[in-house]
C-alpha cells in the first residue's frame, strides 16, 4: 500500500458507542469522507440515518478541511443522531491526506466486518444497505455494488454492469459506494495514493490482481452528485493518458493501452 509519506494518527471528535458490539453478521459500518463538504455533508448523513437497515455504525473523516465549517456541523448532528448508531465516531486528520488514506484509516476504526464506502457529497436511498447486505450475505463474493444515479450539474444514469475482468481492465465503471468485507479490503492492502487520482479504479483492479469477486445487484440505490470541485471532474480528467500508464505499470495483467484506443 502506498502512501503519503507521513501519515499522521488523526484527532478523534467525537465517539460513542453502545454497550453491546459483540460481532454480529448484520452489523455493517458505513465510511464516510468529507472534505470541505460542509454544503452537502448533513444531506449525506441523513440518507445514512434513514436507512431501513438497523445495525449500522458509523465512521466520519474530515480530511483537515478549512474552507467551511463541515467539522463543526457534523459534530452537531453527531451529537443529535448518535443513538441511532451502534457505534458512531468522527475522525479528523490533523493535515490533509487525501481520499485513500483518509479511507483506510476510518476503516481501521470500523467496529464490524462489513463496510461501506462513501463521499460526503453524495446521498443513499433508504433501502441501500440493507438490499446490498443481504445481496452480499447471499453470494459467495466479497464485495456487492449496485447501479447509481448521477444528480447535481449532470443527470443521469450511472454506467455500473456486471462485473466483468476484461471490460474492468479497459475502463472503471464501478463506483466506490460499495459494501465488500473488511478481509477483502485488508486483502488487497487497502487504498493506495496516486497524486494524480484513480485511487478507486486503483483499488478495484486490485481485487481482480487477488482474484476476488464482486457482485453487481441492478438496482439504483445510490445516488453521486456530479459538481465542478468534485475530484473525478479535476485532476484526474487533465491526467487521463498517465494515469492510464500508471494502472498498466501497477497491473502488468491487463492489455496495453494502445490494445483498447
Amino acid at each position: 500500500m502506498l502512501d503519503k509519506a507521513w501519515n499522521p494518527k488523526p484527532e478523534i471528535l467525537f465517539s460513542y458507542s453502545a454497550d453491546d458490539l459483540r460481532d454480529n453478521p448484520s452489523h455493517v459500518s458505513v465510511i464516510v469522507t468529507n472534505y470541505n463538504y460542509e454544503k452537502y455533508v448533513i444531506e449525506c448523513l441523513n440518507s445514512i440515518s434513514n436507512q431501513s437497515h438497523q445495525r449500522l455504525s458509523l465512521v466520519v473523516i474530515d480530511d483537515d478541511s478549512r474552507k467551511d465549517l463541515s467539522v463543526e456541523k457534523i459534530l452537531e448532528w453527531m451529537d443529535k443522531n448518535k443513538n441511532r448508531f451502534l457505534s458512531i465516531k468522527l475522525l479528523k486528520n490533523i493535515s490533509n491526506q487525501g481520499p485513500s488514506a483518509s479511507r483506510n484509516t476510518a476503516i481501521e476504526h470500523c467496529p464490524s466486518e462489513t463496510i461501506f464506502i462513501m463521499d460526503a457529497d453524495n446521498t443513499i436511498m433508504a433501502t441501500a444497505i440493507a438490499k446490498l447486505y443481504d445481496c452480499l450475505r447471499r453470494s459467495d463474493a466479497q464485495g456487492v455494488y449496485c447501479q447509481i444515479v448521477e444528480f447535481g450539474d449532470r443527470n443521469q444514469l450511472g454506467s455500473a454492469d456486471l462485473w466483468d475482468v476484461e471490460r474492468m481492465y479497459r475502463n472503471n465503471y464501478v463506483d466506490i459506494m460499495a459494501m465488500m468485507k473488511k478481509t477483502a479490503w485488508a486483502r488487497v492492502g487497502g487504498f493506495s495514493h496516486i497524486e494524480e487520482g484513480w485511487e478507486d479504479y486503483d483499488f478495484w483492479l486490485k481485487f481482480i490482481d487477488q482474484g476476488i469477486d464482486m457482485v453487481f445487484l441492478p438496482e439504483i440505490l445510490c445516488r453521486y452528485r456530479v459538481h465542478g470541485v468534485s475530484r473525478t471532474s479535476t485532476e484526474a480528467h487533465k491526467s487521463h493518458y498517465d494515469l492510464e500508464i500508471i494502472m498498466k505499470y501497477r497491473h502488468p495483467g491487463q492489455p496495453k493501452v494502445e490494445e483498447y484506443k
